[in-house]
């Protein structure tokens, strides 16, 4: 047996930040074991492994191990959100874990390591990989939501995400399997040989229903979204600002690859319909349960999934610049979002009791910086200008609309602007309301305040100046329609 058609040359060059990450995350559990007391270094040498990484990207470009993984500026972009996504969740968790004692550098590894599963759902072309790669982000989100293992509701998360991956992960098998048995190849682009004349035979649609439902539910996408809330209350916060994002941003490229071979050539089958109809569930039910909610994680956990139907009109498109829609979106939810969480990590407080809007009640005078960026986060997430959620909803709306979705658009409008009313709650809360005297004051320090103003200025910057953003996400998006 040669393994020569499946090595090309550089091949080493395509994965190089797949085998730093990895490293680096083995030797952060090595480094903690053997010296217990030095643990000042596990944060730093997890952010500067991290800009590295974003700043001296893979210069290998194409296909790689027998046309099964890609690297493209696609995936380069993606690679980008992912990075983001977790060194800003590395800056809040330092001092999160060292207020509750929790640091180690498993937490870390499992964080670099859960990088790499969504690097190669981003980059497979083949379901397999996908399906390994889903494997390795999820085995490490098992361990983070549970990895404050001292209050109970953080193991019941866990324990509840476990199950319900469980299930998800056996859909996305079987749908693998039943999508090998209809085309003879796991390859993504396979599908397009078993759609003749518009019509895909039924071992294919339930082929295509059950992937759909696996990816539904690592994104939370209505009716799949019951675990979200449960799981983002028990994780701890900085968890909790993680996987809200960039679990989400994986499965989403996963799902355009799919999506991208089946809509452009048969434009009559039913699917497009199902995929419009979780999108419209998404919005409506995540924005109206969202306005019930007082515990500040569950009210982001609900809006999340009317977040995940806006991306979802631009994904059952499959244009050029409904793509790079996505992707902008993806940028731009990671940033608000994970500043958003990140501002709720601050409050110190008995972590198995809920972090309610009365916990930052005139946080505006007591922490001027918390109350001012958290207020910008919630203007970004409800989609007001000048912010990059204006920006990110924009796009969306404007290519569902040139597309002839206006439907769609109208519902994702209409939905926006019931949003508005709990995201401006909170801002009410945070500046027109009397703090408690025995809530304690939100802990900021130099870290987690870095992080936030990242965030913030990353908001502002694609707010303001948002065409170079736009055209590199356009840009990048051809790769995955020219292919």
């Amino acid at each position: 047996m040669s393994f020569t058609p499946l090595i090309e040359a550089n091949w080493y060059l395509a994965v190089l930040p797949e085998i730093i990450l990895s490293c680096v995350g083995m030797i952060l559990i090595l480094w903690d074991a053997f010296f217990p007391k030095a643990k000042d270094v596990l944060a730093p040498l997890t952010i500067v492994t991290i800009l590295a990484v974003i700043l001296f990207q893979s210069p290998a470009s194409g296909l790689f191990f027998g046309n099964t993984w890609e690297v493209s500026s696609l995936t380069r972009l993606f690679d980008f959100i992912f990075l983001v996504a977790a060194l800003l969740a590395t800056m809040l968790s330092r001092d999160y874990l060292r207020r509750e004692r929790l640091e180690g550098g498993e937490f870390y590894a499992l964080l670099l390591w859960a990088t790499v599963g969504m690097m190669m759902m981003a980059k497979g072309l083949d379901l397999l990989i996908v399906v390994v790669g889903l494997e390795t982000l999820s085995i490490c989100i098992f361990a983070l939501v549970a990895y404050h293992g001292r209050i109970a509701i953080s193991n019941e998360a866990s324990l509840k995400y476990f199950l319900m991956g469980a299930f998800a992960t056996g859909f996305i098998l079987y749908g693998t399997a039943l999508f090998y048995g209809a085309t003879g190849s796991t390859r993504i682009d396979g599908l397009q040989t078993a759609i003749v004349g518009g019509s895909p035979s039924p071992l294919v649609t339930i082929a295509f229903i059950m992937l759909l439902g696996g990816f539904g539910f690592k994104l939370a996408l209505a009716p799949f979204h019951g675990w979200a809330p449960d799981v983002y209350q028990g994780a701890p916060t900085p968890v909790a600002a993680w996987l809200s994002v960039a679990p989400k941003a994986a499965a989403f490229i996963a799902l355009i690859r799919i999506v991208s071979e089946v809509v452009p050539m048969a434009s009559s089958v039913a699917w497009t319909t199902v995929l419009a109809t979780l999108a419209i569930l998404s919005m409506v039910i995540g924005n109206f349960v969202a306005i019930a909610q007082r515990d500040l994680k569950r009210m982001l956990a609900y809006s999340g999934i009317a977040h995940v139907g806006y991306m979802m009109i631009a994904v059952l498109l499959v244009r050029q610049d409904a793509i790079a829609a996505v992707a902008i979106y993806a940028i731009v939810y990671a940033l608000m979002n994970i500043g958003a969480f990140g501002v709720v990590s601050l409050l110190d407080k008995n972590q198995n009791d809920p972090q309610t809007l009365d916990d930052i009640a005139g946080m505006g005078f007591s922490r001027p910086f918390a109350g001012l960026v958290l207020s910008l986060f919630m203007f970004s997430l409800a989609g007001l200008p000048p912010t990059a959620g204006f920006i990110a909803k924009f796009y969306v709306f404007r290519v569902a609309i040139e597309a002839g979705a206006i439907n769609l658009a109208i519902i994702g409008i209409l939905t926006s602007i019931v949003s508005v009313f709990y995201y401006l709650r909170v801002v009410y809360f945070v500046y027109m309301k009397e703090a408690d005297e025995s809530t304690p004051l939100p802990v900021l320090n130099v870290l987690s305040a870095s992080a936030l103003a990242i965030a913030a200025i990353g908001i502002l910057a694609i707010g303001i100046f948002p065409s170079p953003f736009f055209r590199t996400a356009v840009q990048a998006a051809s790769n995955i329609l020219l292919r």
